[in-house]
């Protein structure tokens, strides 16, 4: 079984930020890199930008970080049975090396269930985690081991792709489809036609996707306010979000949070 001894998803600092173990941990680290930031082995610095994933063995020298604010990642302590090693072993994922891909949200979404998970009480919670580690590390090892995606040569995917992560690490901001066309200094009409072309949904519905998935989070972990968590997930009227928040699950806030609770021994 992979146990998970500790977790955080989209966590954030708001100052320089530099994580140095010299002896590393007991345990695996697994973490998915969401901003700029630096990593350093065998006295080699090397930068890495947003969608970077990094595991380390146990006992490992660790050192990476950022020099400038607002550092984001999602981080995962764990650790594997010895019955269990030949599985992570046969991933053959790099060990204490950066990795890059074109797009880290599925690994994020993972990230997501397993802290959640990790904070409920259900009766099969460590199945549950251990189901959800596998499954994320079995899906790092094939975005690895598939052909890069066609949309990553685009001469615009660097560019797009940059925009794109601060869309779904910071949902919350005023996005509007002007305000993103002109960061990129292209006409609304052909941002939104290229957007689509790379990424196969549109910059709002990315946003609003984030800002719900994130909505969801917060329901399930604190007692935060269905009014105050509208307005820290992006939404200016309370009601907007609710009505968003319906279609999306179907459920009021309420009656989400509700139904989890109540789903939890």
């Amino acid at each position: 079984m992979i146990s998970i001894l500790n977790c955080g998803y989209e966590s954030r600092h708001q100052k320089p930020f530099d994580m140095l173990r010299p002896e590393g941990s007991s345990d695996y680290t697994l973490l998915v890199i969401k901003s700029s930031a630096f990593f350093e082995y065998s006295q080699t610095y090397t930068d890495i930008s947003a969608n970077t994933v990094i595991l380390y063995d146990k006992n490992s020298y660790v050192h990476y970080g950022c020099h400038s604010s607002d550092y984001n990642d999602d981080w995962i302590h764990f650790d594997v049975e010895e019955k269990d090693l030949p599985f992570l072993h046969e991933l053959n994922i790099p060990l204490q090396t950066p990795i890059h891909l074109s797009d880290a949200g599925q690994l994020s979404d993972y990230s997501r269930l397993i802290v959640m998970e990790k904070h409920s009480s259900h009766t099969y919670k460590n199945q549950i985690l251990d189901t959800l580690m596998r499954s994320l590390l079995c899906t790092l090892a094939s975005q690895i081991l598939e052909n890069p995606d066609k949309a990553a040569s685009h001469k615009y995917f660097g560019l797009m792709n940059d925009l794109r992560v601060s869309i779904l690490n910071a949902p919350h901001r005023k996005w509007t489809v002007e305000t993103m066309a002109q960061s990129v200094h292209m006409s609304p009409s052909y941002f939104q036609h290229l957007y689509k072309e790379l990424f196969q949904t549109t910059c709002m519905q990315d946003v609003i996707s984030a800002r719900l998935k994130n909505a969801c989070f917060y329901l399930r972990t604190t007692e935060m306010s269905i009014q105050s968590l509208a307005g820290f997930c992006g939404y200016d009227n309370e009601f907007h979000f609710m009505r968003q928040f319906k279609k999306y699950k179907s459920m009021t806030p309420s009656q989400y949070r509700s139904h989890y609770r109540n789903t939890s021994p």
